[in-house]
This record gives C-alpha cells, sequence and structure tokens, in this order.
C-alpha cells in the first residue's frame, strides 16, 4: 500500500525524469552516468546500438544521449530506425564529430539537440533541462505542494497536517518543500546544502542537521515523518502506525 502510494506522488512530481546514455568510451559513459545521478536523475548506459534500442524499449527515458560512432550499427543509423518505428523520445546527440553536415544530418533524423565533444557538463545539464522541460506537458502553475494528509502553501508558508496548522521558519518551509517535492527519496546533507541553502562551499552539514531535527519534531505526531537514513540523509516517509 504504501509502496504503491509513493510510486504515485513520485510519478506527479518526478514525471519521468530518466535518461538513457548510449556511449562506448566507458570513462565518459560513467562520467556522465554519476553526474546525471547526482542531479537527481534515474539514470541507465550501454556501450552499443543494438543494446541501446533494447533498453531504449525496456527503460522507455525521458531524454536519450546518442553518440555517433559505435561499434556496428552507429548513431546515425539507430536514430532512423527508432524513429522510424515511431519512437518519440528526446535525443540529444553527443559527438566528437562537429562539421555542419553532421548537425543538419542529426537534425533531420530527429534529433531534438546536438552537442559537440569536448563539452561542458553544466551547459550539457541546462540543455538536458530544457529539453525535458519542452517535452512535458504545461500544467498550471500551483501555489501549493499537495501530498494525502499534507499541504504546504508557497504563498503564506503554512502547512497543514491532517488539518491541523503546523508554524514554520523560513529555512524550515524550505525543507519541508524540497521534501515534498521529493517524497520517499533519500536525500544527503550535501543535496540539500546544494538545493536549500544553495551553496556547494564546505558549509557543516551540521546545519543541515539542526534545521532537521527542528523541522522532525513539528512532524512527530503525523503520519508523515523525516526519516534518518545512516550515513545517507533523510527521507520523507509515511509513518503507517499513526493512522491506525
Amino acid at each position: 500500500m504504501v509502496a504503491a502510494v509513493f510510486s504515485q506522488w513520485n510519478y506527479r512530481f518526478n514525471m519521468n525524469q530518466s535518461i538513457l546514455i548510449i556511449e562506448d568510451d566507458p570513462k565518459l559513459r560513467s562520467g556522465l552516468m554519476d553526474n546525471l545521478a547526482f542531479e537527481g536523475y534515474r539514470v541507465s548506459g550501454t556501450w552499443n546500438a543494438v543494446l541501446g534500442e533494447k533498453m531504449w524499449h525496456e527503460v522507455d527515458p525521458a531524454l536519450v544521449i546518442l553518440d555517433l560512432m559505435l561499434p556496428g550499427k552507429n548513431g546515425f543509423r539507430l536514430l532512423r530506425e527508432m524513429r522510424a518505428k515511431g519512437a518519440k523520445t528526446p535525443v540529444l546527440i553527443l559527438s566528437a564529430r562537429g562539421e555542419e553536415w553532421d548537425k543538419v544530418k542529426g537534425f533531420r533524423l530527429g534529433c531534438d539537440d546536438y552537442m559537440v565533444k569536448p563539452f561542458s557538463i553544466i551547459e550539457l545539464l541546462e540543455r538536458i533541462r530544457a529539453i525535458i522541460r519542452r517535452s512535458i506537458p504545461s500544467e498550471p502553475i500551483s501555489d501549493r505542494v499537495v501530498l494525502p494528509g499534507l499541504e504546504l502553501d508557497l504563498v503564506t508558508h503554512e502547512l497543514m497536517m491532517d488539518k491541523d496548522l503546523i508554524m514554520l521558519t523560513g529555512r524550515q518551509f524550505e525543507l519541508m518543500a524540497y521534501f515534498m517535492r521529493n517524497p520517499g527519496r533519500v536525500i544527503s546533507r550535501r543535496e540539500l546544502l546544494k538545493k536549500v541553502w544553495h551553496t556547494s562551499s564546505d558549509m557543516s552539514t551540521r546545519t543541515v542537521d539542526v534545521h532537521v531535527v527542528a523541522l522532525r519534531k513539528k512532524l512527530r505526531t503525523g503520519a508523515f515523518q523525516i526519516e534518518a537514513v545512516y550515513k545517507a540523509g533523510y527521507r520523507l516517509s509515511f509513518n503507517l502506525s499513526a493512522t491506525k
């Protein structure tokens, strides 16, 4: 029951954030997978077009990052065949082939973006976000984050839990908003520093612990709890016993 509820929430808030990387360079593929996983994407990868096509069908990714110079069947051919089969998955070509005709050919075959190696990982991440954002059907902007029995007003900063009003400080509000947008997912202290405190400095993770502990106390009697995960971080979990 709990797993099914979290599955529904994850679909609502994260949509389909999986990325498939088809790249034959193992170091580059591994580096890309690590960077994308750190950003919160679900990442899978392979080294050739045959396995890439199989995983494309199995994973149904939100985005495919495709190299061109693959062993056997090249990336152009894979892209052509997948588009002919009706695949509408956005594709970002990432290749050392930087000639104008290569780019034109890629777009004519149906790629959504084209980047040339070597590349900036920061630029790549921004292009990925833009492609995925364009591919998700637009929805009205909401001023509330809502989970069953839990509602956070993004304008007034008020948290309603089972119809009880819980007052939050500014930082507690920002933490709660981030947890509610990522229900059930383990979030590291470093990620919280980056996403909530907006810093990548060496600020002590103890800062996170202090604020999370204060927030946990305010949620103590509800069905939702911020759970400490040993050596990993925190996650917003559903306390089944609180509903009995």
